[in-house]
């Protein structure tokens, strides 16, 4: 499946800012199953220098300062990308607490990182239902992403970026953001190396209804490790495994690895941001 991704973000300061330096993360990588077909930013006021890098996950960043005075700042990433459902092949004997041998470079992935400190007791004893010695991975996995999805309610309202994990957990509610800090943090606490994947999924209108421009949003899910396997995805928000209607954008241990758009600027005092998403299927043919 071919979609088209338009992704803005636009900042709007009560003064003007005479410089600004911004590192932008909102160009989809190549996956397994996973294609980038085409991908560009559109930047407002008019920048000359984006100088592109891959970051240590090897997530694409782009790199630009704005050297004139403006009270806006409009950064559009426009991209086509071919997905592919992927089909996880684990061996059902498999035990999750049996899962040995994580090569060196995920084992980044084990760890406690900034936006998702060690997991509580309670958080222990949450996955304890799920993760029970000696069950197969692929299943004791899919267990806790469904409880999850049960047991937690969607609240827009409720938390922010920097809204702590046990508070979402305690709570049993959040956004998206916050079901996979809590998954990831269950998940690390029994040994599993996860990472954060942020991205896109298509959402349809209701029946006869139009779709709307900026209807969709960007989304977030967990991909844990596993032998034989590589990594299997999960989305606890749907209760489901990600199929070819997720677009992976980026991966890292938390949030804080993949910020659409960060920087730091000289004067604008206060802001005001507009995100806007949309996920359309791509008519054209590559």
């Amino acid at each position: 499946m071919n979609y088209r991704i338009r992704h803005l973000n636009r900042y709007s300061y009560t003064q003007p800012v005479s410089l600004c330096h911004n590192l932008a993360c909102l160009q989809p990588r190549d996956t397994l199953n996973q294609q980038v077909l085409t991908s560009r930013l559109v930047i407002q006021p008019f920048v000359e220098i984006v100088t592109e890098r891959l970051d240590v996950f090897g997530n694409r960043l782009s790199q630009f300062a704005v050297e004139e005075l403006h009270s806006e700042l409009s950064v559009v990433a426009e991209s086509v990308v071919e997905v592919r459902a992927a089909k996880p092949s684990v061996a059902p004997e498999i035990a999750w607490d049996a899962v040995t041998g994580v090569p060196a470079k995920t084992q980044v992935f084990l760890r406690p990182s900034p936006y998702i400190p060690a997991a509580s007791d309670a958080m222990h004893q949450y996955a304890d239902q799920s993760l029970v010695p000696g069950r197969p991975i692929l299943d004791a996995l899919t267990d806790l992403n469904r409880r999850m999805f049960e047991e937690f309610t969607y609240d827009g309202q409720f938390t922010d970026v920097d809204t702590p994990v046990e508070i979402a957990f305690n709570e049993r509610r959040g956004v998206c953001q916050d079901f996979a800090h809590v998954m990831l943090s269950m998940c690390r606490a029994k040994g599993l190396a996860c990472r954060y994947v942020s991205g896109y999924l298509e959402t349809e209108p209701p029946p006869g209804m139009p779709k709307l421009m900026g209807a969709d949003a960007s989304h977030a899910w967990v991909s844990v490790f596993m032998p034989g396997a590589g990594w299997v995805d999960f989305d606890p928000t749907n209760g489901i495994l990600p199929s070819e209607r997720h677009i992976t954008l980026a991966w890292g241990r938390d949030y804080g690895d993949v910020v659409p758009l960060k920087g730091l600027m000289t004067g604008g005092t206060q802001h005001q941001l507009v995100v806007q998403v949309d996920v359309t299927p791509a008519e054209v043919s590559f």
